[in-house]
Parts: structure tokens; sequence; C-alpha cells
């Protein structure tokens, strides 16, 4: 199985879980002498499968990104630091960035402390660099078979 498909099915057993737990909540009590719709000992029971089936495959995703190498990134689990903080980083600098700018029609005597063009700048580097190291993950994933 590759990266990709475990990623997958580690999202869609994240999904199983919220369900199964969903489901089991309106059968936990009835009234009177009314038997639920399901079984609640067999929902609770796929529900614990479910989610050690969930810890296998987010072990094996874990080794796999702390043991799988990309070219000019280091390890596979630090490119994914580095997107995330290049994420964090975009976000909160297209912030900065709006709060900065001035409305120049409601107060004349107000300007910004930052140079927008170069914040401007500084955001477009930081998406490109998002993109690059997330378009070497994305390779990564499918072509990296996922460690047992």
């Amino acid at each position: 199985m590759k990266l990709a498909e475990g990623l997958l099915l580690r999202a869609d057993l994240m999904k199983k879980i919220e369900h199964l737990q969903n489901r089991i909540r309106p059968v936990l009590i009835v009234t009177d002498n009314k038997t639920p719709q399901e079984d609640p000992v067999k929902l609770l029971a796929q529900l614990r499968k479910a989610i050690n089936d969930l810890e296998a495959i987010i072990v094996r995703i874990n080794k796999t990104n702390n043991e799988t190498i990309i070219e000019g990134q280091g390890f596979l689990m630090e490119a994914l630091a580095k997107r995330d903080s290049l994420k964090l980083l975009s976000e909160k600098l297209r912030v900065i960035r709006q709060a900065a700018q001035v409305n120049n029609s409601s107060y004349n005597n107000q300007k910004a402390t930052l140079e927008i063009k170069d914040l401007q700048i500084e955001i477009d580097q930081t998406g490109r660099a998002f993109r690059e190291v997330d378009s070497k993950i994305q390779e990564m994933n499918w072509l990296t078979e996922l460690k047992d």
C-alpha cells in the first residue's frame, strides 16, 4: 500500500469512527420494553475495531514519515513540518496585510507602519515555497510504500 492510500484510509477511518459514535448515541437508552433499532454492543465492537485500525495505520504513517527522505528536504516528517509552518506564516501574513491596509477615504491622517508591497512579496514567496514543498510531499505520498 502506498503512503497516499494509507492517508486516505486514515481519513476514512476517522469518518467511520465519527459515524459509529453518532449511530450508538440514539440506541443507548430506550423507553419501556422497546428494543433499539441497532445493537449497541455490536456498534461498540465496530467502534473499538475502527479505533484499533486507526491506531495501526497512524503508526505506519508516522513510521513512514520518519524514515522516508525527500531530496533537498530531509525526512518526510521534516517536510510536513515545513509545509505546516509555511502555511501558518502565509495565513498570518495575509491577516497582517489586510489589517495594515488603510482606507484612505475615512482617515486621512493614518498610514501603515509596514510596507504593503514588501509584505506582499513575502506572501508571494511564502506561497511559492509552500506549493513547492507540498508538491514534493504529494509526489512522495504516491511513490512511497507504507512501512510495516
